[in-house]
């Protein structure tokens, strides 16, 4: 009996020290491993992270990049290192890249000289689109004056008058020339502040009337309240204001509109005169069609093109 306990006992002896003998292997190799791992990456193959170049980098840092090329090119304007820069980006879709960031960032409503520099960039790069219109206008052309000729020097010659006689004859009167009228001077139109950048007639299912819509958003394509709007019909004249309905929008507005009267709509503050805003039926149902205007505010627009002439200026 006791040499059956005996026997078990050095049974369990030898399995506990197989089991000490495979962790200390197993502790001994993971030891190594990493030491091994360590040695490799730190002195054999050691990572540089000052030689990534900018076409290894994640999409956002990209775009990081992109902004940056911008701004240093509108500051120093040097068109030659922007390219370079942008070449190490290696991206064969470069102006498409361009413009979509240029988007992004109008809808995000980033600051206007952030999205000028973006967009004067896009169209270095042969990029055209409204955006580009507004931020980035191609300046106009002035007409060189011309040198004005040297004007003749008229030299008056002195004549004799004739010896005068006793007898006096009537002078003939002078004949009357007809002068010509001065030719007028064009004088240029003004830039109305709001320009219509859409109008569609439509059945408006969520009213009961039909109402003239009306969505107000300003150079950056955000929507902007408290504009006032006038409305007129023959016999009357109405205003109302946006932003009085935030669930719909800051820059949003609409009017009641009633059967058989035809509606002009202006914003006041500089906008042509939209005219002809009659409810028609719908194409399906008894109700009537209302009317939906989108303007933009152009001041920003109106002042790029006023720095850019303000530039050519000798």
């Amino acid at each position: 009996m006791e040499g059956r306990q005996v026997e078990r006992r050095r049974q369990r002896q030898r399995q506990n020290r197989l089991v000490l003998a495979s962790a200390s292997l197993l502790l001994i190799g993971l030891v190594i491993g990493l030491a091994g791992s360590l040695y490799y990456a730190w002195l054999v193959d050691p990572a540089d992270t000052q030689t990534a170049a900018p076409a290894d980098l994640r999409t956002d840092f990209k775009e990081d990049y992109i902004l940056m090329v911008s701004q240093a090119y509108a500051a120093d304007g040097d068109w030659a290192l922007a390219q370079a820069r942008l070449n190490q980006l290696e991206d064969p879709e470069l102006t498409n890249t361009v413009i979509s960031q240029l988007e992004r960032y109008l809808r995000r409503g980033e600051a206007a000289d952030v999205v000028r520099n973006l967009a004067e960039l896009a169209k270095q790069l042969g990029a055209e689109g409204r955006a580009l219109a507004l931020f980035a206008p191609t300046p106009a052309v002035s007409a060189t004056p011309t040198a004005a000729g040297t004007p003749a020097v008229v030299t008056a010659t002195p004549t004799l008058l004739p010896t005068p006689t006793a007898s006096l004859e009537p002078q003939a009167s002078a004949t009357p020339t007809n002068t010509p009228p001065p030719t007028p001077t064009a004088s240029p139109t003004a830039v109305p502040n709001y320009r219509l950048l859409s109008q569609q007639q439509l059945c408006q299912s969520y009213f009961d009337e039909p109402h003239i819509e009306v969505v107000i958003v300003d150079a950056l394509l955000q929507e902007v309240p408290g504009v006032e709007i006038e409305v007129s019909w023959e016999n009357g004249t109405d205003h109302f204001f946006t932003g009085f309905k935030p669930e719909d929008g800051p820059g949003y507005a609409d009017f009641k509109m009633e059967a058989d009267v035809s509606y002009t709509l202006t914003v006041v503050g500089g906008s042509l005169p939209i005219g002809g805003l009659r409810t028609e039926p719908c194409d399906t149902g008894t109700k009537l069609q209302g009317w939906e205007l989108r303007f933009q505010n152009t001041v920003l627009f109106q002042e790029t093109e006023e720095e850019v002439g303000g530039e050519e200026e000798p």
